[in-house]
């Protein structure tokens, strides 16, 4: 019973100071210019929020599922913040932080935080778009106009109505995450036409670089990891370009090798010089030089992955699909480790007696400390060089049978895959198409035979256009276009 009068009392009390305070705004001579400057519909916080809104959305990020998660929780306490504001509901201070793409290097996430402590919406909208430097223009413009009394503001629907985008909130969202794709290309085509017209002298750029680069340093071929953009991708070979003025020694170093532009700089298992794409000139110039030792490093690689083979009955000790630009040096210290490991380990134990006599069917691949031990959609055994030599015994025991057959089946579906591509490409008039690293053999082949179904439809939208099979919808700033390979 005390209880309860205790809280009608502060309900009393909380509604006489409200209305002291009102009663205090018309007496000031404010009239209804406070109430107006805070008033904002739903519809025109989310068309004010839209920028913001497309930087941060989880679909954007599903080649980074921590920043993934982090956006996908960020905007679910954003959007009761708004919320609450927008029926002017009692709100707390909010902190959050949110993931957003490095506009300068490829790849690369920046963390922003965010600090919500004003009580007004429009403060509240204009504070946001200011903190990721997006323009204000659309809120400072907003006429102000008086909130009608007993207006229902139903936020959720109009908000995502606005943007165009899938509320994270809905349960479709958490279960597919998918939006259909022809309607996503009407939306979007226009766009990325634009933006691909106005990237091809860029895209002209690469290719007279590329040619200059090849024939001055006498390459013998030069690559780059799959999903580099064109502007970042230009301003590489310009980079390198630059070394080769300043530096010209390094035309006896890289003549006859072939040359990758990835995300680490080294030297590859074929000899090859990687460059990171992250990195500056000079961090270049230093890997460079350090390619006759690397050289001396990669000889003797394969009697190293020669006795890791002999440990375990001939097991074919190779890399991954799609991935064969490895380190030398990082690569040699994971096949030492692991050797060791299990030379101990085979001296004490030996072989299980249910092995055959020889594991030549299989394949092994080394990876660092802190990668999975597991069985790759392609049949190879993955094992950090940290894997204990009895678990790694034991996983392999487990899945022979199991490697076997996805190693049939990968070389089956492999040409498939080839030849969707082909087909695929040419039905639907794509000028480029391409996966990226996640998308695994059976993921593109379900793709490639669904948009050729649909190749009689899709051609009008796509045909001329660069497509990206991916985990999600976006049209790059090149104007390249990114679907979900699992696409409705």
């Amino acid at each position: 019973m005390r209880i309860n009068l205790r809280t009608r009392i502060r309900k009393w009390l909380r509604k006489r100071r409200r209305l002291r305070e009102r009663r205090w705004i018309f007496k000031s001579g404010k009239g209804w210019n406070a109430c107006i400057s805070r008033y904002l519909s739903s519809s025109e916080v989310a068309t004010a929020l839209r920028p913001f809104y497309f930087l941060v959305h989880p679909d954007l990020f599903g080649l980074y599922p921590k920043a993934q998660l982090v956006n996908e929780a960020s905007l679910k306490l954003l959007n009761n913040h708004l919320d609450s504001l927008v029926n002017e509901k009692r709100t707390s201070p909010l902190n959050l932080q949110f993931y957003v793409k490095n506009k300068q290097i490829q790849g690369r996430l920046n963390a922003v935080a965010l600090q919500l402590n004003n009580s007004s919406t429009r403060a509240t909208v204009h504070g946001i778009l200011s903190e990721f430097d997006l323009p204000t223009n659309y809120i400072d413009n907003l006429p102000e106009k008086r909130k009608e009394p007993d207006r229902k503001i139903d936020w959720h629907p109009s908000f995502y109505e606005a943007t165009g985008t899938l509320n994270p909130e809905d349960e479709l969202y958490t279960k597919t995450r998918k939006e259909n794709l022809y309607s996503w290309l009407i939306k979007n085509m226009g766009e990325a036409e634009r933006r691909l017209a106005a990237s091809e002298p860029i895209r002209e750029d690469i290719v007279k670089l590329r040619e200059r680069l090849v024939t001055e340093l006498q390459l013998a071929r030069l690559t780059w990891v799959r999903d580099l953009s064109t502007t970042h991708l230009r301003g590489c070979l310009q980079g390198l370009t630059n070394l080769t003025v300043h530096h010209p020694e390094i035309k006896d170093v890289l003549q006859g090798r072939g040359l990758h532009f990835g995300n680490e700089t080294g030297v590859s298992l074929e000899g090859s010089v990687v460059l990171s794409t992250s990195e500056v000139r000079n961090q270049w110039l230093q890997g460079i030089f350090r390619v006759p030792e690397q050289d001396v490093l990669i000889k003797r690689i394969p009697d190293m992955q020669k006795a890791v083979s002999n440990t375990l009955r001939n097991i074919q000790v190779t890399h991954r699909k799609y991935q064969p630009f490895f380190l030398a040096e990082n690569y040699s210290q994971q096949l030492q480790r692991l050797v060791t490991a299990l030379g101990d380990y085979h001296g004490t134990h030996g072989f299980p007696k249910s092995w055959p006599e020889s594991l030549s069917s299989l394949q092994l691949v080394v990876e660092s400390a802190a990668g999975p031990l597991m069985l790759s959609p392609t049949g190879q055994i993955l094992t950090p060089s940290s894997c204990p030599p009895w678990l790694l015994v034991n996983f392999i025991t487990e899945n022979i049978e199991h490697a076997k057959q996805r190693i049939l089946s990968y070389e089956s579906i492999r040409d498939r895959e080839k030849a969707l591509h082909a087909k695929c490409k040419e039905d639907i008039g794509l000028d480029f198409l391409e996966k990226n690293d996640a998308i695994t053999p059976d993921m593109m082949i379900d793709c490639l035979e669904r948009l050729l179904t649909s190749s009689h439809r899709l051609n009008v939208l796509l045909s001329g256009a660069r497509l990206w099979v991916t985990t999600y919808y976006t049209v790059m700033i090149d104007g390249e276009v990114c679907i979900p390979w699992n696409w409705d």
